[in-house]
C-alpha cells in the first residue's frame, strides 16, 4: 500500500473513533444529565409526606413536552391516586394533584401538597358556587365533573356542568371560595 493509502486509511479511522467516542459521551450525558427514577420517586416521597412502604407507583415515564423534559409519576395510596410532573434536571414539582373517587362520582380531597391543611370549602359548597355564579340550580343541570386538584400547592376546584347545549366551566379557590376563571361554551 502506497503511504498516501495509508494516510487516508488513517485519517477514516481517527474519524471513525471520533464518532465513536462522541456518541459514547453523549449517551453519558445523557444518562447523568436527568435525574433518576429512583430520585424521583424521593421527591415524591418527601412531597407527600406518605409512607414509602405503603406507595404503589403505576408509572415513571421520562417525556418531553414543550421542549422540557419531564417524569410524569402516577402512583396509589389507600386507594388515592396521585398524578406528579417533575422536572427531569432540576427535580422541581412542575404539578401535582390526587384524586379520590367518593360514592356520588365526584372527587374529594383534603389535603394540599405543601400545607397538608384541610380546604375551607367542600365539593358541595364549590358546586353551589358555581351554580349561583351561573343563575341555576343543582336539579337543573347535569354535572359532567367536580375535581379537586393541587395546582402549585394550592386547592382548586373544578367544576363543569352542563345545561341547554352549554358547558360551564369553573375554578374555584378551595380556600378563599374566590372564583378564579369562568368559561361558557357549546356542547360538542
Amino acid at each position: 500500500m502506497k503511504k498516501s493509502q495509508k494516510m487516508i486509511l488513517f485519517i477514516i479511522g481517527g474519524i471513525f473513533l471520533l464518532a465513536i467516542l462522541g456518541a459514547l459521551g453523549y449517551f453519558i450525558y445523557l444518562k447523568n444529565a436527568f435525574i433518576s427514577k429512583e430520585q424521583v420517586k424521593e421527591i415524591v416521597i418527601s412531597d407527600t409526606k406518605l409512607n414509602k412502604d405503603d406507595i404503589s407507583f403505576k408509572e415513571i415515564d421520562l417525556d418531553l413536552e414543550e421542549g422540557t423534559k419531564k417524569y410524569d409519576v402516577e402512583f396509589y395510596y389507600n386507594r388515592v391516586e396521585y398524578n406528579y410532573e417533575i422536572d427531569a434536571k432540576t427535580g422541581k414539582v412542575i404539578y401535582s394533584n390526587y384524586n379520590q373517587n367518593n360514592e356520588n362520582n365526584s372527587y374529594t380531597n383534603n389535603q394540599t401538597s405543601d400545607t397538608n391543611s384541610s380546604t375551607k370549602i367542600t365539593t358541595e359548597e364549590a358546586k353551589n358556587i358555581a351554580l349561583t355564579d351561573a343563575g341555576f340550580t343543582s336539579s337543573e343541570v347535569n354535572f359532567v365533573d367536580v375535581d379537586l386538584d393541587l395546582e402549585n400547592g394550592k386547592a382548586i376546584y373544578e367544576v363543569d356542568f352542563e345545561i341547554n347545549h352549554l358547558e360551564y366551566d369553573y375554578k374555584i379557590d378551595g380556600f378563599s371560595k374566590n372564583i378564579i376563571s369562568k368559561k361558557t361554551e357549546p356542547r360538542d
